[in-house]
């Protein structure tokens, strides 16, 4: 798809039609973490996206009459990005089926699409393709590649959110559109929309089925996936920027959409049954994605790390 028409896996999801067998595991699916009714995905020609990246700007000046225009140009800095592949197959005993029906076998398609959720939900934080080269580069590395952290504290163990450190980091990023933090955060959130002194600025509202809403200064705040037996996208499990105990955690701020921060896929993801194997005795689902990520603007993403899961101050 060209980037004019970009989608969300929500999106995608709801342009099913009501009849295609692909509709209800692509909506399981878009359930399994948040960032899919935010993110938006481009389809992918061929085996890389190749794009440029504003590196400095021309210098234009003003002139007198008569005298000469000003001349140059910026400098651009080309860049690519190429996808990873998740494949799973979720494979169930015949005998399973032939005991409770094939509700049993629709569980563990679920959570097989939920665990290929949080799986690409906790790569876009943490992938680092220096240490596994099958995956695509996360917010954090990308985030380092033009020294877009902010510390949050410079003492040891970190300190409380300061909404201060994270007005700082929001102004690093060209249009934010939403801020990424660990669902543990969740009620400290809750609990600053409460406080009178902060609740002017994080806001709790509702959607359309009762769910809780959060924002801070009118950006929407993601929160991965709530939660069960995987490990959660965001924790309070890194180190200071000041040293000290494993007790700290990262937030993103980012610019989601069109030549901004957005998924890449080759196709939209695929789930396909395979039905009954040959050994006579496996039914068998396979899921597959071939799947990444773009920051194709410079000011895309910044990250606030070294803060502590401790009430929020001002």
């Amino acid at each position: 798809m060209a980037v004019s028409n970009l989608i969300t896996i929500t999106e995608y999801a709801k342009s099913l039609a009501a009849e295609d067998i692909r509709r209800p595991p692509i909506e399981m699916f878009a359930r399994s973490t948040d960032l899919f009714d935010a993110m938006p995905f481009e389809g992918l020609k061929g085996s890389v996206f190749q794009f440029y990246r504003q590196a400095v700007l021309p210098t234009p000046q003003f002139r007198a009459i008569n005298e000469s225009s000003s001349a140059g140009h910026g400098v651009i800095s080309p860049a690519q990005e190429s996808t990873a592949i998740i494949d799973h197959d979720v494979d169930v005993d015949r005998a399973i089926v032939d005991r409770h029906g094939t509700e049993r076998r629709n569980y563990e398609e679920t959570m097989g699409l939920t665990g290929f959720g949080q799986l690409f939900a906790t790569t876009v934080i943490k992938g680092d393709q220096s240490t596994n080269p099958r995956v695509f580069n996360g917010l954090q590395v990308r985030a380092g590649k033009y020294s877009r952290t902010t510390h949050n504290s410079a003492a040891s163990g970190g300190a409380a959110l300061s909404l201060l450190k994270l007005d700082q980091a929001i102004a690093q990023v060209n249009n934010p559109s939403h801020i990424i933090v660990p669902y543990l955060s969740k009620a400290l959130w809750i609990q600053a929309a409460r406080t009178t002194t902060l609740s002017g600025f994080v806001m709790q509202t509702w959607d359309d089925v009762g769910g809780a809403k959060i924002s801070y200064a009118g950006l929407p705040l993601l929160f991965g996936y709530p939660k069960d037996d995987h490990p959660y996208m965001l924790d309070f499990n890194e180190v200071a920027s000041g040293g000290g105990s494993a007790v700290t955690a990262s937030l993103y701020v980012v610019s989601l959409g069109e030549y901004r921060l957005r998924g890449l896929q080759l196709r939209p993801m695929e789930v396909r049954d395979i039905g009954l194997l040959q050994d006579g005795k496996t039914y068998r689902t396979h899921l597959s994605w071939d799947v990444g990520m773009v920051d194709e603007h410079k000011y895309c993403i910044a990250r606030l790390d070294s803060w502590t899961n401790a009430a929020i101050v001002a």
